[in-house]
């Protein structure tokens, strides 16, 4: 039989006759519908909880320049401090810097080594900052000639986490 050309549904076999009514009404419309809200859930959840970049991947990008030994004294007890410059050639900006230091004498032998998270040290991307990280001293002051500083890990500063 004819289905009249006004009709929505083919009266005997209720089939849309309507492309857009067809799609709208179809039950994979609906299950696509009800799963956007979970995808856009699990985007929102992948950004907050991405850690960002490996350090790994970038540590040779880090130069360390124009490192000097400062020696203090303070009222508890005598310090020895690194004062540099340090240039992040990367295009990844970084946070919470673990700087390793080894301190070595006038024969190149290590006599002392120390190891600081820096919390609040922020090296911006392609950009060059000056640091300091400071220790209580062991030894007498004669003893530290020169000290090797290199960054040992660091934290994406775009990562939430």
């Amino acid at each position: 039989m004819d289905i009249p050309q006004q009709a929505r549904k083919c009266p005997c076999c209720h089939h849309f006759q309507n492309r857009w009514t067809m799609l709208m009404f179809h039950p994979g419309f609906a299950v696509g519908l009800a799963t956007l809200p979970m995808a856009a859930t699990m985007i929102v959840f992948s950004s907050i909880f991405d850690p960002g970049q490996d350090y790994e991947i970038y540590k040779d990008q880090i130069i360390i320049s124009d490192s000097q030994i400062s020696l203090g004294e303070t009222k508890l007890d005598a310090t020895v401090a690194v004062i540099g410059t340090i240039r992040n050639a990367s295009q990844v900006s970084w946070r919470d810097v673990q700087f390793h230091v080894d301190f070595l004498d006038g024969t190149s032998r290590r006599i002392d080594v120390g190891a600081r998270e820096d919390h609040s040290f922020r090296l911006p991307a392609g950009e060059t900052s000056s640091f300091k990280v400071s220790f209580r001293r062991e030894f007498s002051a004669t003893n530290y000639v020169k000290a090797v500083v290199r960054i040992t890990g660091a934290k994406d500063a775009r990562a939430n986490w």
